[in-house]
This record gives structure tokens, sequence and C-alpha cells, in this order.
């Protein structure tokens, strides 16, 4: 938030304060605003729709109650961008790839203490430790198993450790969609074929953040000359 108050600010706050909407924060062009459910979102942004604000689309702030507006949509959305496009999308996340450590040591551990343990806390300890591992091998191959490296010529992407080479030539979109769990978007590439490819499913912001990053490395390449 700008360290410097906005001269908008005090007759947005002082709406707001009239119309029972409560600020959270501001920013040199953004307003951040409580809301309860979506349809409180909607009613909010139409009353302050008049005095210049649009709505921004921002997951974590929809998840904390919050809704975001502002007064140059274009250029706050510019920044969420290039603050996606500066995530390494080479590999995945920290935190995805640190996932199977923990179920491994727990998997485990499980196993070590069911040994210790009569029966019958032997055999839930055993069984427990069974998922676990079963989840631990899943994630090794979707987490470790995931890797994207661009060269001129082409993108190769791993997938549960197997490698997959698209020459750039071949490649017309790139493009985010719903992908069934909470905050989880899917990326797709739609090939010169109109054939569909799936590079994987992640956060949405990882997932936005390879989008825009390979819509970029698209657009450059139809950029330069034959």
């Amino acid at each position: 938030m700008s360290k410097e108050t906005p001269a908008w600010v005090r007759e947005a706050r002082e709406f707001c304060r009239s119309a029972g909407i409560e600020v959270s924060g501001w920013g040199s062009d953004t307003l951040l605003v409580k809301v309860e459910s979506p349809d409180r979102a909607n009613r909010v942004a139409s009353q302050l729709r008049p005095l210049g604000f649009e709505p921004i689309e921002d997951e974590d702030e929809a998840e904390a109650g919050l809704l975001l507006l502002s007064r140059n949509p274009a250029a706050t959305r510019a920044k969420q961008t290039e603050s996606w496009t500066n995530v390494d999308v080479s590999q995945r996340p920290t935190i995805e790839r640190a996932a199977p450590v923990l179920e491994g040591s727990l998997s485990i551990w499980c196993f070590w203490y069911s040994i210790a343990k009569a029966e019958p806390k032997s055999w839930f300890y055993a069984a427990l430790a069974s998922i676990l591992l079963i989840i631990f091998l899943r994630d090794v191959s979707r987490f470790w198993g995931w890797k994207l490296q661009m060269s001129p010529e082409e993108l190769r992407v791993r997938r549960n450790f197997r490698w997959s080479a698209i020459p750039w030539t071949q490649i017309q979109a790139a493009e985010t969609g719903p992908a069934g769990g909470r905050n989880q978007e899917a990326v797709t590439l739609t090939l010169a074929s109109n054939a569909r490819l799936g590079l994987g499913t992640f956060g949405y912001r990882f997932a936005r953040s390879l989008r825009d990053c390979l819509r970029k490395e698209i657009n450059q390449r139809r950029r330069e000359p034959k």
C-alpha cells in the first residue's frame, strides 16, 4: 500500500462509510474492501463503479473475503501479470516439491511405529504407512517428475519423468482453465493441428505465470523475421 494517501481516497472512504462498505486498504490507484460473498462483491462493485473503480480478479483476495478495485485496471492487471511472469516456471513451486519429502518421512515413521506397537494398533499404522507411501509415489511423479525447458527451436516438457518436445512453430496458443480443485488451473497448449496438449494442473498463480511466459515466447517468435 502507498505511504502517501492519494487525493481520491477521502471521497472513496466517505462514500463507503455512507454505503456501509468496509474499507480494508488502498494503494496508489486501488481500493480493497471487505465483502462476505460473490453477490455482495457484485453489489459493491456496482456501487463503486460511478467513482471510477473497476473490480480486479484476484483469487487470494477473494478467498480472504476481500474485493480489489482499481481506478486504472489496465495498470493493475499489468502489475499482476508482471509479478506472475517473474516466477521461475522451469519447475514446480518449492512448496509442492517439498511435499513428497514430508509424505515419505511420515510413511517411514508409521512403518517403524507399527512394528513397535501390538495389534490392532500395529495394523492401523501399517495401513496408514501404506497409504502415505502411495501418496508419496504419486507426488514424486507429479512434482519431481515435472520440468520445463525452452530453447530457440522448441519447448520441452517433462511430465511423470517423460519428456516431450514441441517445436514453437507448432504452438498456436497457451491457455488456462478450471481444473476442478480449489485454486487449481490447468495449462493447455493449442497446436497447429488444432490438437490440445495439457501441460499439467497447478496452483492458479503458477498456472498463470506459466501461461503468460509461454504467450510471451509465442508472440516473440511470431514477430521474428522468417
